[in-house]
């Protein structure tokens, strides 16, 4: 284990991607390890793949694609406009609310800070909004969307635990929409304060909300789809997956007319580029996960914990702080991989609710994708605004914060949402 480790730490100072970092380290430690043969190595790989719940996370991948380029999250967003245009800030209260619908179909934090953040990021610039809040706005609203299900983080959480995904994905429903309302209270104080470029020039018109509903329509129906398919017994969360996929093409083909047959050949590539990546992620991070597990050390570490750490309460904060350290500085599915196998015993023997832990993982790796110096929507949101890490980073703490008070609830008031899935029968 100590070759591991050790191989790890240089090659994460040599800045090394962290797939590649943990299938090299594992390799390394295969090498010293005499005892296990190299054939492993590509074997443990594939194992980690090959996975119907797995199949889903291309899938969702696909259908994000689709219904950006069909036109769904364009639409989205006006009927977000038409709810939300004539309060003070609107623009960042637009900005939430259809980061929170469009997490209802892409299931990917960046696909949906993409998405969104390329509608309303130059539309704040324009208005004359402060560029350093609005990027960390537009990030850690896409940053809801892990916790909104579908969630494809979820999926990996209940693949990597053996837990329900459909219960995950009821669970998260809560959590999600209060991450949502915390952020809409943050942009609205920060609208107070803004001066004249947050006034509001539209009047609330009912009409609009109805004829932009409308239009949205293809696209708010989606997520209501997927989840009562899922818990009708109709299909698995995999197959609501391809549903989705074919959901999205009809749509962006015939209906908004938006998706030309020509396209298509680019819209796959572009999905696949970003699927290989997530999957080669999970298969060096399934490859050292059983490499920590075949020397024992989830063990060695629950035992540890189970003398040191002398309450469930003490363990819930244990929980929650590596998590977030965790968070900042490595990517979801990787962290999921490699440490939730570790975690999960542990939080087990103290009386955790499976779901209760996934949900709590799932919105601790969310504020990491806020938080300096990984935040994975951080960076795709300033990649669209044009602004640098060291720029915004201030403007992200009072987000940081609020996102913590839902943790805080999250954490040590489960009843809060685990009664969803126990109403739904789940």
């Amino acid at each position: 284990m100590l070759v591991l480790f050790i191989t790890l730490a240089f090659l994460f100072i040599l800045g090394m991607p962290i797939a590649f970092a943990l299938g090299l380290g594992s390799l390394a430690a295969l090498w010293v390890d005499s005892s296990l043969p190299l054939v492993l190595v590509p074997q443990r790989m594939f194992t980690a793949l090959d996975s119907w719940p797995i199949m889903a996370i291309p899938l969702f991948m696909l259908a994000g694609a689709l219904m950006d380029k069909g036109g769904i999250s364009r639409r989205i967003v006006d009927f977000s406009a038409a709810c939300f245009g004539f309060i003070r800030g609107s623009l960042g209260m637009v900005t939430v609310l259809a980061s929170m619908v469009f997490a209802g179909i892409s299931g990917s934090s960046t696909a949906d800070t993409a998405a969104v953040g390329s509608i309303l990021l130059p539309a704040m610039r324009k208005k004359g909004y402060d560029m350093r809040f609005a990027t960390v706005l537009q990030a850690a609203a896409g940053a809801i969307g892990p916790i909104i299900p579908p969630s494809i983080l979820m999926i990996v959480i209940g693949y990597v635990t053996d837990t329900s995904i459909a219960r995950l994905f009821l669970a998260g429903i809560i959590p999600g929409f209060l991450i949502g309302l915390v952020l809409m209270f943050v942009s609205y104080l920060h609208a107070i304060r803004g001066g004249q470029a947050y006034l509001s020039s539209t009047r609330f018109s009912l009409r609009e909300v109805l004829v932009t509903g409308k239009n949205a329509l293809p696209g708010l129906g989606l997520p209501f789809i997927i989840v009562f398919g899922i818990l009708g017994g109709i299909f698995t969360a995999t197959e609501a997956a391809a549903v989705a996929v074919v959901y999205g093409l009809l749509v962006g083909l015939f209906l908004y007319r938006e998706i030309r047959l020509r396209d298509l050949p680019k819209i796959l590539i572009q999905a696949a580029e970003v699927s290989c990546v997530v999957m080669f992620i999970a298969a060096t991070a399934m490859l050292f996960a059983w490499m920590i597990s075949v020397k024992q050390l989830p063990v060695t570490l629950g035992d540890f914990l189970e003398t040191q750490v002398a309450s469930r309460t003490m363990f819930l904060i244990v929980l929650n702080l590596a998590l977030l350290l965790i968070g900042m500085f490595m990517e979801s599915f990787s962290a999921v991989i490699v440490f939730l196998p570790i975690l999960f015993p542990i939080a087990v023997r103290f009386g955790i609710d499976p779901v209760h832990f996934g949900i709590i993982a799932t919105v601790n790796l969310a504020i990491g994708y806020i938080t300096p110096p990984y935040g994975a929507t951080l960076f795709v949101a300033c990649s669209l605004s044009g602004k640098s890490m060291r720029e915004v980073t201030p403007k992200v703490i009072p987000l940081i914060l609020a996102m913590l008070a839902v943790l805080l609830i999250v954490t040590y008031i489960p009843e809060s949402f685990l009664w969803v899935p126990g109403l739904m029968g789940k």
